[in-house]
């Protein structure tokens, strides 16, 4: 059995054995929560029989607030309950996972990256009206500065009709945000997007995406990379900035990094780096209450995750300057 190709099997071990430990934390958890939930559906009907004699016709809607503050209390409580096992699993299971993919990186459950870092990225021009960030992994790969965090950026929309309005929020972006030190020295901007469009739509594409970097301020970039053109589209401040950024080695580092692990974003801004890698769900989380604590699957998922972060370095080159030296040496030119 082997969780990934640089996890060992003794650290795989050792994770299982940490999250069986775990068993009777989590079904305590459990057992509190189900009774927590209990009472509130308890209390909620004899509020529902009482309110009617009690109160006439004010009843329902004593019985509506009633049952509201119920279910606040139950989350509330249920939350409380599972704080401990929660807690528990990230320090003895994720906490040793993570040292065992990346070696060095302090990860701080409760801390993100600020919403001023992912503005800064220009990948998403959009100012979110909910942001929400968790889970900050901080530390360096071949002496490159790396921090990455889960990143959810919604904005808020209003839907009208004859019956009024609702109000309801979009995701703009949700997944792991990176960000890093960019190993060539200059001053400029450089979006680069996946590009979804110009195969089915061509001509029509080509004009949508020059509309979008002229409201980005900025102008539509051509490379002279075809495979690259069928994966993203760019955008930059200036072309002669955005091909120096953008060399044949480093293109090829992108398309492989996204053939391998999926779409991405990446902004290259005044010597930094941004990368957003889209998500569907929440990572670094322990397996919910009702399930069992030891779940190989869901730590290969971990594991997949940090070397995916790891490979923001390794795979795209940062950590070699331009000239060929790694990050930490001299840095004189050879």
């Amino acid at each position: 059995m082997a969780l990934a190709a640089d996890v060992p099997l003794p650290e795989l071990e050792g994770l299982i054995q940490r999250s069986r430990a775990l068993e009777a934390l989590r079904r305590r958890a459990r057992s509190q929560v189900t009774r927590v939930w209990l009472t509130a559906a308890v209390a909620a009907v004899a509020v529902y029989l009482l309110s009617g004699p009690l109160l006439g016709p004010f009843g329902w809607f004593a019985f509506l607030a009633a049952s509201f503050a119920l279910v606040v209390w139950a989350l509330i409580r249920s939350q409380t309950a599972a704080k401990p096992y929660r807690e528990a699993y990230k320090q003895e299971v994720l906490e040793p996972l993570v040292q065992a993919v990346l070696p060095g990186f302090r990860h701080q459950p409760e801390q993100g990256l600020p919403q001023e870092v992912y503005l800064a990225s220009r990948l998403f021009p959009n100012r979110p009206d909910r942001y929400a960030s968790e889970d900050l992994f901080e530390g360096e790969v071949g002496g490159v500065p790396l921090r990455f965090a889960e990143v959810h950026a919604q904005e808020e929309h209003e839907d009208c009709d004859k019956n009024g309005c609702r109000t309801y929020y979009r995701t703009i972006f949700r997944g792991l945000f990176a960000v890093a030190q960019f190993p060539k020295a200059f001053s400029g901007t450089v979006l680069v997007y996946p590009d979804r469009s110009e195969r089915w739509l061509g001509l029509l594409s080509r004009r949508l995406q020059e509309l979008g970097g002229r409201l980005r301020g900025l102008g539509l970039v051509k490379l002279e990379d075809p495979a690259f053109e069928e994966r993203f589209v760019v955008y930059a401040n200036d072309p002669i900035t955005a091909r120096y950024v953008l060399s044949t080695r480093l293109m090829a580092a992108l398309r492989a990094f996204r053939d391998r692990h999926g779409p991405l974003y990446a902004a290259v801004i005044d010597g930094t780096l941004y990368l957003a890698i889209p998500q569907r769900r929440d990572l670094f989380e322990p397996p919910p209450l009702w399930r069992s604590a030891v779940d190989v699957g869901r730590l290969r998922t971990y594991a997949e995750a940090l070397r995916t972060m790891r490979a923001v370095v390794v795979e795209l080159g940062l950590n070699v300057r331009v000239w060929g030296e790694r990050a930490l040496d001299s840095g004189k030119p050879e």
